[in-house]
């Protein structure tokens, strides 16, 4: 068993009084998973403490083997966050007029996109962002380097599967909310197609570079400094499929080795050769650089997203823009029912945004309601990134193991325990 380590980060320590309750300490000094880094910023009380972290914590361990403390500057894959991430990139087109949230996106990707069974709905990145486009992960989720996304989207693909990349015929698109991540492969495609440029670089420069954060999707950008500091994904488990010994070792599931700057990981297709990533071409294969969960970013540099998305869109995008992202397109409504609610913790989702609504399956804290963010988990990360637009107030989380099945570890929402006790404490700091 490892030996579990609190770490008061400097930005705390420049924020908490002395003798000042620690809301965390609890929380962070109790074993369980090898690292956590909490860093929350409150930004609404003056003009003076707007980016100023009130409260930064990190305990446990980044990487186990090397005895590497975590922080809240340690980079993880911080998985279905990276969706929100990659839309406010994708927003800074729609805010030039570049291109259109109702587009037909099969026409700006330069194949025909159209759901099997409903042949005359139009595929739009508002339906790609919300998941109402009526796609799916096929049986071969997904498509590496080496091979078009229209090998799993078009009939004669080589990755069709018999069009299980989209709904049956009782999920309509445009009304029926079905999580899938390879909206956000469409989407990544999309801005290469209007910017010419590759997804990651892109996102680099619009966002990355202009707020001065040190991360990229599969390491792409990210300084060797940075990658030394990564931190490894854990489980109690050989994979998500199990079995669980929560008395057992913690088994590396992710990042345990990362590749020396400036090397970028990505899914490779099994008949790609030796085909070099230098010869990827713009509007290719959106997944190459995996939009949908595939940015290494520490918990502090979503602290600085957060606070960007509370603050009305910073220097990043105007509200009205931010607003078009962040309102719901879509509310579950249990009466019909109209799509998968995620266990019942996704019931308003707007452009890769959630809004929690404070209903019992997405209360991650008491007093939520209008709160809004993404979750992530995968390969036994699990990790949050809130804000609240009517108080400025925004938090994140970063925990990188899990010691037990997600099904087995839930709390009184559709959320973890372990995500309500820190949600609660961190709403309350």
């Amino acid at each position: 068993m490892m030996t579990r380590r609190t770490v008061l980060t400097s930005g705390a320590a420049a924020a908490m009084t002395a003798g000042a309750p620690d809301p965390l300490a609890s929380l962070l000094d109790g074993g369980g998973d090898p690292g956590l880094a909490v860093p929350a910023w409150a930004g609404t009380t003056g003009p003076a403490r707007r980016g100023r972290p009130a409260l930064a914590r990190a305990a446990g361990l980044a990487n186990i083997a090397a005895g590497r403390a975590m922080t809240a500057d340690t980079p993880v894959r911080i998985a279905s966050i990276s969706k929100l991430v990659a839309t406010l990139g994708f927003m800074t087109l729609v805010e030039a007029g570049r291109v259109g949230l109702d587009d037909d996106a099969g026409e700006i990707l330069g194949f025909r996109l159209r759901h099997p069974r409903f042949p005359a709905e139009r595929i739009t990145p508002k339906r790609l962002l919300s998941h109402t486009a009526g796609l799916r992960n096929g049986p071969s989720y997904p498509v590496g380097f080496g091979r078009p996304l229209s090998a799993a989207l078009s009939p004669d693909g080589a990755q069709w599967d018999n069009g299980a990349w989209f709904g049956t015929a009782d999920e309509p698109p445009g009304d029926w909310f079905a999580y899938a991540d390879v909206n956000f492969a469409v989407i990544a495609q999309i801005i290469e197609r209007v910017s010419g440029q590759r997804f990651d670089r892109f996102m680099t420069d619009r966002l990355f570079r202009p707020l001065g954060l040190d991360c990229g999707y599969n390491w792409s950008g990210v300084s060797q400094a940075a990658r030394d500091r990564a931190g490894t994904l854990y489980r109690k488990a050989p994979s998500d499929e199990g079995p669980y010994d929560p008395a057992g070792p913690w088994i590396a599931q992710l990042d345990e080795t990362v590749p020396a700057a400036p090397a970028i990981a990505h899914p490779r297709a099994p008949d790609v050769g030796d085909r070099p990533l230098d010869s990827y071409r713009p509007g290719e294969n959106g997944f190459v650089f995996s939009p949908q969960g595939g940015l290494r970013a520490s918990a502090a540099d979503l602290g600085r997203i957060a606070g960007l998305m509370a603050l009305g869109g910073g220097s990043i995008l105007k509200p009205g823009t931010l607003a078009q992202m962040t309102t719901p397109v879509w509310r579950y409504d249990e009466k019909r029912p109209n799509g998968d609610a995620y266990g019942g913790s996704i019931l308003a989702y707007g452009l890769a945004c959630q809004t929690l609504t404070g209903a019992e399956g997405d209360r991650l804290f008491d007093g939520c309601a209008g709160w809004i963010g993404h979750p992530g988990d995968a390969y036994g990360l699990t990790s949050g990134l809130w804000a609240d637009p009517k108080s400025g107030r925004y938090f994140t989380y970063v925990i990188t193991g899990e010691a037990r099945s997600l099904k087995a570890n839930k709390g009184r929402s559709g959320f973890t325990r372990q995500e309500e006790q820190l949600a609660g404490a961190l709403a309350g700091a």
